[in-house]
């Protein structure tokens, strides 16, 4: 079953109590230098360098992308967003691979592949870090992969962080990765329901995946049963969710004229 949170989670909006800024504008102002490191398809480091003489509170997009920054290593890409299995870290000093995103929203102490919070000192609420003038600061990430087929994403090979629109302009992603960021969806559910909704798999071909096992072991499922369904109610939630937005954007624009 889908948990209620992640219905919920789509339509409410969090707010910041703290003024903060968003990592990339930040980097784009100069204020910053950020590094995406990803482990693999499932988790990164975001290395966040203050060159500034203040504090700076941050954070990330609620849907970001880490993708090869050179084209010709041939990578996909990888998506995350703070929250849920996706933030934390604390104070610390890429071969080409699959688009991998998450979502940005969250809180709390956890850990774990399935996205939000996690590591030592981890972020404020709401998705939310400081980092202190002339600083470094290490913000661990759970993703997925966004590209099914392409290679494994690599800490040998640079990587960059961006917004998921410079990747996917498609909103039920951008809901799936949100959610995905607050820790809503289990690890499992939410990959199998973005390779459905950014790499066009049919929910057969998701079943027919399989783990190889060497040795004469037989293989075994990469998704049970369960995740499927699981991740089948996930996409019928986010697609209402974004059929019903895009009606009242409608609806909002007709009234206009």
């Amino acid at each position: 079953m889908v948990p209620q949170s992640f219905a919920d989670g789509l339509s409410s909006a969090q707010s910041s109590v703290v003024a903060s800024q968003d990592i990339l504008d930040a980097e784009k102002a100069g204020l910053v230098d950020v590094k995406y490191i990803p482990n693999d398809s499932r988790s990164a480091q975001i290395v966040i360098d203050n060159k500034s003489d203040q504090p700076l509170t941050l954070r990330l997009p609620k849907a970001f992308v880490g993708v090869p920054v050179l084209a010709q290593f041939g990578g996909g890409g990888i998506g995350g967003g703070m929250g849920g299995g996706g933030m934390g870290g604390g104070m610390g000093g890429g071969g080409g691979g699959q688009a991998a995103g998450g979502g940005g929203m969250g809180g709390g102490m956890g850990g774990g592949m399935g996205g939000g919070m996690g590591g030592g000192m981890g972020g404020m609420g709401g998705g939310m870090f400081s980092v202190p003038p002339e600083k470094t600061k290490v913000v661990k990430v759970a993703t997925v992969c966004l590209e099914y087929g392409k290679r494994e994403p690599s800490p040998r090979i640079p990587y960059r962080l961006a917004a998921l629109e410079s990747f996917s302009d498609d909103p039920a992603l951008a809901a799936l990765l949100d959610s995905f960021g607050r820790g809503e969806i289990p690890f499992k559910v939410a990959q199998a329901a973005a390779w459905n909704i950014s790499s066009g798999l049919s929910w057969q071909k998701l079943a027919a995946e399989v783990i190889d096992r060497p040795g004469g072991v037989p293989d075994q499922r990469y998704f049970t049963q369960a995740e499927l369904f699981a991740a089948r109610q996930v996409v019928g939630v986010v697609q209402k969710q974004v059929n019903g937005m895009q009606k009242n954007a409608h609806r909002r624009s007709s009234g206009e004229r």
